[in-house]
């Protein structure tokens, strides 16, 4: 048994249960048991807690969608991984389907379980801290500005958000040297940010 954060029904943040004796993982083919050392939570937390229209989400549900962790336990079939490596999960399971802390348990957990192919090593140097901070915000991002809005090299962008991840991560400077984009003009508040924007 494990400690984990889940919910049992949709609703507020009452509905949030801090469960330190709930089942643990188990992991099948292909698959590998996470100690967590790190997530980070998302706004697609909240709506998993509150519910969404068309989406069922099997109960208890642990939340949690950005996990970083080590390996602790190969399944069977698991090659080119060992236990004790670095990992950053993908919280889409691209091949199975399914989203991590939505209709696969997540990382508000002690323990979680992953498909090798949802696996990333993390480099020496980078915090598991920093390392669960990425995904969401970094694909969210990346899909906004190169898949969805395929941003090309010499392209002007205003970015319309007060916070979140994802701004973030459209300002960073590697990025902005890599899409050679305008550095971001900073507002001291949302006030500011929308009256510049209805200037443009």
């Amino acid at each position: 048994m494990m400690k984990a954060v889940a919910i049992y029904a949709h609703g507020d943040m009452d509905e949030l249960v801090y469960d330190t004796d709930f089942p643990e993982p188990e992991i099948g083919p292909n698959e590998v048991l996470i100690d967590i050392k790190a997530t980070s939570l998302n706004y697609h937390d909240v709506f998993t807690r509150r519910g969404m229209p068309g989406i069922k989400i099997p109960m208890p549900m642990i939340m949690g969608l950005d996990i970083a962790g080590e390996i602790a336990q190969l399944g069977p079939g698991v090659d080119g991984w060992s236990v004790g490596e670095r990992v950053l999960i993908d919280p889409v399971d691209r091949v199975g389907g399914g989203l991590m802390g939505e209709t696969i348990p997540g990382g508000l957990a002690e323990r979680c379980r992953a498909a090798v192919h949802q696996l990333i090593r993390i480099p020496g140097g980078v915090s598991f801290a920093d390392a669960a901070a990425l995904p969401v915000a970094y694909g969210t991002a990346h899909r906004m500005m190169l898949t969805q809005g395929q941003v090309r090299t010499g392209e002007r962008v205003l970015i319309l958000s007060g916070g979140g991840g994802a701004r973030v991560v459209c300002f960073w400077p590697k990025w902005l040297v890599q899409k050679s984009l305008p550095a971001p003009a900073v507002m001291p508040s949302s006030t500011a940010c929308a009256n510049s924007a209805r200037i443009m």
